[in-house]
């Protein structure tokens, strides 16, 4: 262990921080560094979570009063905060009584349920699956009304996002073995998806149980029944990489990655090694991964609203001239970021304010197609480029 204060630990890269099993006295808050949260099964290191700046582990342990159910070792250098037991619960203790039964209740439940997962060896990850979404849900369901509130489309159900990565912070499972279970559970009915746009090119998506009550009965015996149909459940993914997708799908590579930097293509389709992940960062500079530095595009490349950025000011004031008040409404109204920054930038204000008015609500895909068009075709008439 390197040099530490009385309130500050430092940790060596893969110097053990604690062990399964050991007792909980205290939580760290990751002050500098990264932390890994893994399991030992059948003598393989497994890999929960990589935890970095700001992040707080170990908390579930001393407020259940109970045992480690994880090791946890430092990835790189790190600077721990130790907070003691005694911090914890005098934080604790500034929320209000019903979330501080519920907090403890919902640690509780969440060891209980760990270790009931950790007796059966993991023999059905389908009723595993269940027995997380269930626990999630009744803690859902009984927050208090004004804390509920707060929560962005509390009453649409449990964020789907969230759901999944709370599942496999607990148990060792693919997103697509658990996608498989919700998707079964969605077929016949016993649970309810609700997506809503959001004005990213893949929606929101929430979760709600039709019959919170007999949910766990329904659902075990739903899996008594999919055994009995042959039933097997896939904890690994076939995976291809980027030009056998784009052969599956009769498309081009580089149109995926258009589509990925897009968010056209679901995120709960990107794995990444983590070892060569974290290998090939290792030679980036830090600020290689905090900004997109945008490639520049000929004239002919120029097609989505987005290139308007690589177009100079004095040629688009000259088109916007020419577009007219409603066109440059319908520019406006479907750039983002800094597309939509670079259009008002080359427009007076009042100017801006008019064309804004212009267009309200939503706009005709086709439409904004062809005035992209002719917005692209009219600099290269002016740049004297052809498409």
């Amino acid at each position: 262990m390197g040099p530490s204060s009385p309130n500050i630990k430092s940790f060596f890269k893969g110097q053990e921080i604690f062990k399964e099993g050991q007792e909980s006295s205290v939580a760290y808050m990751i002050k500098k560094g990264a932390v890994n949260i893994y399991k030992v099964l059948n003598n393989e290191k497994i890999i929960l979570a990589r935890l970095g700046e700001g992040e707080i582990f170990g908390e579930m342990g001393v407020i259940s009063k109970g045992t480690r159910s994880a090791n946890a070792e430092a990835a790189d250098y790190c600077d721990l905060i130790i907070l003691t037991d005694q911090i914890i619960f005098k934080l604790l203790e500034q929320c209000p009584k019903t979330v501080q039964y519920m907090i403890r209740l919902f640690v509780k439940r969440l060891a209980r349920t760990g270790e009931m997962i950790s007796a059966k060896g993991h023999r059905s990850n389908f009723t595993s699956i269940c027995r997380i979404l269930d626990l999630c849900y009744q803690n859902h369901l009984n927050l208090p009304r004004e804390q509920a509130k707060k929560e962005r489309n509390h009453d649409m159900g449990l964020e789907y996002n969230k759901l999944c990565k709370t599942i496999r912070g607990i148990i060792l499972v693919s997103q697509g073995e658990i996608d498989a279970v919700i998707n079964k559970l969605k077929s016949l009915r016993i649970l309810e998806i609700s997506d809503i746009r959001t004005g990213r090119a893949f929606p929101d998506r929430f979760v709600q149980i039709v019959d919170p009550l007999n949910f766990l009965e329904v659902s075990n015996n739903l899996f008594k029944e999919l055994q009995k149909t042959a039933y097997t459940s896939t904890s690994e993914l076939q995976v291809v990489d980027i030009y056998e997708v784009a052969e599956m799908l009769n498309s081009d590579p580089k149109i995926l990655y258009k589509k990925i930097a897009n968010e056209d293509f679901p995120e709960t389709m990107f794995l990444f090694d983590r070892c060569k992940v974290s290998e090939w960062a290792a030679h980036k500079e830090p600020e290689y991964f905090s900004k997109v530095k945008k490639k520049k595009k000929g004239l002919d490349e120029l097609e989505d609203i987005e290139d308007i950025i690589f177009v100079d000011n004095g040629t688009l004031k000259e088109v916007f001239n020419r577009l007219g008040y409603h066109k440059l409404g319908v520019l406006i109204s479907i750039a983002q970021d800094d597309a939509r920054k670079k259009i008002l930038m080359n427009l007076a204000r009042k100017i801006a304010q008019i064309v804004q008015d212009e267009v309200r609500g939503s706009v005709d895909e086709a439409e904004a197609e062809d005035v992209v068009f002719e917005l692209f075709e009219m600099v290269r008439e002016i740049k004297g480029g052809s498409k």
